[in-house]
């Protein structure tokens, strides 16, 4: 007997409609880059155009599905340089690299390995979330990063990360090869307790991004005319704090690091909405300078926590992102469905120490048989009626 069908997530009418922002400075300048195939490298307009992505543990699938439409709308090449911090850092290596839609796949299943995270990690003295695995491992060998195409693509990534013996923000740039952009984002990412010690990299012992600053702003205001922000948290939602035994445990692990940074730890909500309420209010202003404009999922839409891993919930997630930065950009509402794609795997070794991958033969990469799968979304124009 037939058993009732899956609903389709995916057809599911958005909970708030959200805001078309084509006539904002910011979004009308990354347009026309694109309609004048302006590059990197080579602008005439005298302008700096940075992309900020917040991250938020799992929470950044939202962020990832804004960083897709992106992708898709052909608007990567507008940005000169882009933002990331801690998951964010992931969603904008990735983009960089041409896959964004790829992570947003590898989100639903526990980013290409669910063996990197569990409580049952503790049992065995290790963390329950293990970065160096996913990063050194997974994404290295099996669910490849393409740290050549970050590279190669002649946008600056900059991670952002606590330093844990200063208790302040550091902006990790200039990243000169493949294993600099690995630890950087080990660095962003490497949750308190959770993902193991501090990451020593360029001198430093470095925590996740979070604890500083969870939208990684402040060098792309220094530095940019022009700033696009992805915030994950729907408009209204206001950061909750840690608290009971997991707050206690966080605060003694951070105490026994540097007592600092339980202060950072303990404002930081207050910080967060802050910063919220005062990008709102530079995205409201014209005569901003630089110029700012924020895309964040309309009030209603699903809070995402930092933990979630379950696939539907995820992927309605990052549907929701995308949905949002596809109108924000573009001024439509698309058509979102899942479908499989198919990705050259290349091989590791390949892979030089300046972060180039070797050709084989004439004009090719060298493949591994089978190409890597990975669920997507394909997002198209809304069928109109006629």
């Amino acid at each position: 007997m037939l058993k009732r069908l899956a609903a389709d997530i995916l057809a599911a009418p958005s909970a708030s409609p959200a805001e078309d922002l084509r006539a904002h400075p910011v979004i009308e300048l990354l347009r026309r880059r694109r309609e004048q195939g302006s590059r990197p490298g080579h602008r005439t307009d005298g302008r700096r155009v940075a992309l900020v992505i917040e991250g938020g543990a799992m929470r950044g699938v939202v962020s990832a599905g804004m960083a897709a439409a992106i992708e898709q709308l052909g608007l990567l090449a507008s940005f000169d340089e882009v933002h990331g911090a801690s998951a964010g850092a992931f969603n904008a290596a990735f983009l960089l690299a041409g896959q964004a839609a790829y992570l947003v796949g590898l989100y639903q299943c526990g980013f290409g390995d669910r063996a990197f995270a569990g409580p049952l990690r503790l049992l065995h003295g290790r963390p329950p979330i293990d970065m160096d695995f996913l990063i050194g491992e997974v994404w290295t060998r099996r669910r490849r990063l393409d740290c050549a195409a970050v590279l190669r693509s002649g946008i600056e990534l900059h991670c952002t990360a606590t330093d844990a013996d200063r208790a302040e923000l550091v902006d990790l740039s200039g990243l000169a090869d493949a294993e600099e952009i690995r630890c950087a984002l080990r660095a962003s990412a490497r949750l308190p307790w959770l993902a193991g010690p501090p990451v020593r990299f360029r001198g430093r012992r470095l925590l996740d991004a979070t604890l500083a600053e969870a939208i990684p702003v402040s060098s792309a205001l220094a530095r940019a005319t022009d700033v696009l922000v992805l915030q994950t948290r729907p408009v209204g939602v206001r950061h909750q704090p840690l608290a009971g035994p997991v707050a206690a445990l966080t605060d003694r692990y951070l105490r026994a690091i540097n007592p600092a940074l339980v202060s950072l730890r303990r404002t930081r909500s207050q910080r967060y909405d802050r910063l919220s309420e005062r990008l709102a209010a530079l995205a409201g202003d014209p005569q901003a300078s630089p110029a700012v404009c924020v895309i964040r999922p309309p009030a209603g839409s699903p809070t995402i926590g930092q933990l979630e891993h379950r696939s539907a919930r995820l992927q309605r997630a990052a549907a929701e992102g995308l949905r949002t930065a596809w109108v924000a950009l573009e001024g439509e509402e698309p058509e979102l469905i899942a479908t499989l794609r198919a990705y050259p795997r290349r091989e590791p070794a390949a892979e030089s120490e300046s972060g180039s991958v070797s050709r084989s033969g004439e004009g090719g990469y060298a493949l591994i048989s089978p190409c890597g799968l990975s669920t997507n979304f394909l997002a198209t124009p809304e069928s109109k009626s006629l």
